[in-house]
């Protein structure tokens, strides 16, 4: 680990991030139930991947200890925004999930 090496560690979280947040998304569209737990996995894989390069972030800063560069700051913006668009669609799937948990608890008290 070189202090040269935090941009490729910022870059690689950065593609990361944008890799999760496609699955974010992508789950909203999948109806198939072997089709979704598919892509939870690769969601899972791409949450470990990235735990693995923020723990290597949290060595290279306890290290070198210094601020950010220009170049490493506008990527680490676009980290910031990532994670806030990532927080957002997961929010709004956990609510998508609970409203048709709802309707299903509402279907099967009906039927009782």
């Amino acid at each position: 680990m070189t202090e040269s090496g935090l941009k490729l560690l910022l870059e690689k979280q950065q593609s990361l991030l944008k890799e999760f947040l496609d699955f974010s998304q992508r789950q909203f569209a999948e109806i198939d139930s072997v089709g979704l737990d598919n892509l939870l996995s690769q969601k899972d894989k791409c949450f470990e991947d990235l735990q693995k390069v923020d723990s290597l972030l949290e060595k290279w800063h306890q290290r070198y200890n210094r601020p950010f560069k220009a170049d490493e700051k506008k990527i680490d913006q676009l980290i910031q925004d990532l994670m806030e668009q990532i927080l957002l669609s997961e929010k709004e799937f956990e609510k998508i999930v609970g409203l048709e948990k709802n309707a299903v608890s509402l279907e099967i008290n009906q039927l009782g």
